[in-house]
């Protein structure tokens, strides 16, 4: 079984990759959008009235898509003042408490996600400017990556209580614990000689 579930989490970062790169994709396409309309408005003195609406919905989709890959990769913020200076089982008593924490943070801000796309749907709402987009076209994308999040925060969670029952410390640090100063060194190491040569 904590074969299948590894492999099933190994997937879901290769998926959250995915994600973030499309994320990143479509930011770039919004900032190329807003150079057009830029150009537009001073070569021609009107632009096409998309980059100002358009902007929030991608940067809100962009945003959702990449939590995942954010928690894969630890990077949502901890503050580990107290979590440094502890012992082994007390770090990992404060990672499942994140990891839970997390779960149930992820859980309901998807939950209440969903509710504002389902209203948006029931209501046909469209956009009070002058493109009347119906609100479910980005909202949709946009809960899609809440609820890819709460997905992988619980399937985290799983695997690490699993990893707590079986006493396996190695896989409950690397999946929920906190980056050591050099896991953070040895990660910032590739780009660092990208710089110096």
């Amino acid at each position: 079984m904590l074969r299948c579930l590894d492999a099933i989490i190994a997937r879901a970062e290769r998926v959250s990759r995915g994600l973030a790169w499309a994320g990143g994709a479509l930011l770039l396409m919004m900032v190329a959008l807003i150079v057009v309309e830029i150009l537009m408005r001073r070569l021609l003195g009107r632009g096409l009235g998309l980059s100002f609406e358009y902007s929030g919905y991608v940067l809100g989709i962009a945003a959702s898509w990449s939590f995942a890959y954010a928690l894969f990769h630890k990077a949502h913020i901890r503050i580990d003042a107290a979590y440094v200076r502890l012992g082994t089982r007390g770090r990992q008593a404060l990672d499942l408490l994140a990891m839970g924490s997390l779960a149930v943070f992820a859980v309901f801000a998807a939950q209440a996600a969903w509710g504002v796309f389902d209203e948006s749907l029931t209501r046909e709402t469209v956009s009070n400017t002058p493109l009347h987009t119906p609100m479910w076209v980005p909202q949709i994308l946009w809960v899609g990556g809440w609820l890819w999040f709460a997905f992988t925060v619980v399937l985290l969670m799983l695997r690490v209580s699993l990893a707590a029952i079986c006493g396996d410390s190695e896989t409950l640090r690397r999946l929920a614990g906190g980056s050591t100063i050099d896991e953070q060194i040895e990660e910032e190491a590739p780009s660092a000689e990208g710089l110096g040569s």
